[in-house]
């Protein structure tokens, strides 16, 4: 491939912002741990150009041109690595600037690479987001050690196991209707587990990393991507042990289901992105409501003292009771779950229209909103409902379920919960009814 000017100007400028961006990294780490390092913000720099040229030569000559400065840079930072004084505190050395010098080398090649199965400019793109990646995960170094501290060893069994239900088992199930509603598919259902699963375990990997540090409002916050009925319970309990808390404990259930509703859109946008647009005025009135009612719940806790009173170790009892989603147990529950809402959700709009699919929703909602949403948005993209009949099932079910939280909050935490959380959830629930009979 011939290349113009340009491009060779663009590729050779990339590669040494790559190098720059991980030699800035490489040597404000080395002056932050008082460690010598091989490299820094002119080392990388250089090899970024190298890898860039290493990938012009390879133009000419071929793979050589490419694997002959590829080993001679690997023999250099193999020498550099043995080179490195030890001492008795430390008898073994990182290979992390050794490896991100390899990268940067591969990557300042990359947009000259002919094998690599993309366009130039395609190439170059590729190089960029992998650099940024790079340096990433090289300044999130704390982060990084603190997920890998805090994850357990179920948490990790549990990860495994799903990864690879999802990486090798989806891919086996066939992806055909089994029922006369067009209902069953057991692609489409693994595909719906894997992906609320997989929104969900952001939130409880949140939880456990930020947390602690950060207080009630992250465990609540992100708690609610990860299951708001699971935070309710939490602090519901926390309320009735201890009464004085009870304005805080009903901030965090509100910032939960909060919380709830832009999981619902992004699930509606993963699954058919048209009808976000149709549900927008739903969902949007509801957080509305709920973040308005979340903030006085906050401002009032405040003044009264109460933000003050829950401790850092108080609010890290409640981050174990959220179960890590990535269970098999669990994982099959939900698609158990989906699946019924989904036959019966089909069955009740075929055989009794609108109503009928009203009133599933109604029923869904009083156990989970994940399924019925999908379910719904299902329904919108193969055209047998319309916008206004899938927004309105949607707020619905956010109802219903709205009133088993607040019962919920009632029951266990105790009539100031109840009254505080059905205060902000309930109306907010009838602004998204409103909402949807509006539009």
């Amino acid at each position: 491939m011939d290349l113009t000017e340009k491009e060779i100007a663009l590729g050779m400028g990339l590669a040494i912002a790559v190098g720059g961006l991980v030699g800035v990294e490489r040597e404000r780490k080395a002056q932050t741990d008082k460690k010598g390092s091989f490299g820094g913000i002119r080392t990388f720099p250089l090899i970024g150009l190298f890898g860039g040229l290493a990938g012009l030569m390879a133009q000419g000559f071929g793979v050589l041109g490419l694997a002959v400065p590829f080993a001679a840079l690997a023999l250099l930072l193999v020498s550099a690595y043995w080179k490195q004084p030890r001492s008795s505190e430390s008898p073994s050395l990182g290979l992390t600037s050794e490896v991100a010098a390899l990268l940067v080398f591969a990557l300042g090649s990359l947009p000259f690479v002919d094998a690599v199965p993309l366009e130039f400019y395609d190439r170059l793109v590729l190089s960029a987001a992998l650099g940024a990646v790079v340096m990433a995960a090289l300044a999130m170094r704390e982060p990084l050690h603190a997920v890998a501290q805090k994850m357990s060893g179920e948490d990790l069994f549990a990860t495994v196991r799903f990864a690879l239900l999802a990486a090798v088992m989806l891919p086996l199930l066939p992806d055909q209707t089994w029922d006369m509603f067009d209902a069953l598919n057991p692609r489409k259902i693994g595909t719906v587990i894997v992906m609320i699963a997989a929104i969900s375990f952001v939130g409880y990997v949140a939880v456990r990393i930020l947390g602690q540090k950060r207080g009630i409002g992250v465990t609540a916050a992100f708690g609610g991507l990860a299951s708001s009925t699971a935070v309710t319970l939490t602090f519901s309990d926390r309320a009735k042990q201890q009464p004085e808390l009870a304005r805080m404990c009903s901030f965090a259930i509100v910032l939960a289901c909060t919380i709830m509703l832009p999981r619902l859109a992004t699930m509606i946008a993963l699954m058919h992105a048209p009808l976000v647009a149709h549900t927008a005025p739903v969902l949007g009135s509801m957080l509305a409501g709920c973040t308005v009612g979340a903030l006085v719940l906050w401002r009032v806790a405040e003044r009264k003292g109460e933000t003050r009173a829950i401790t850092r170790e108080q609010t890290a009892t409640e981050e174990k009771r959220l179960n890590n989603p990535f269970s098999l147990k669990q994982a099959f529950k939900l698609g158990a779950a989906y699946a019924i809402i989904r036959l019966a959700a089909a069955a009740a709009k075929h055989f009794f229209s609108d109503a009928g699919l009203y009133a599933a929703a109604a029923l869904a909602g009083l156990t989970d909103v994940d399924a019925i949403t999908i379910s719904v948005t299902r329904m919108y993209s193969h055209d047998d409902i319309g916008s206004d009949v899938a927004a309105l099932s949607i707020a619905i079910a956010v109802l219903s379920n709205t009133f088993v939280k607040a019962g919920i909050a009632f029951f266990i935490g105790g009539k100031r919960v109840g009254r505080f959380v059905g205060l902000v959830l309930l109306p907010s629930a009838a602004l998204g009814i409103l909402a949807a009979l509006l539009t």
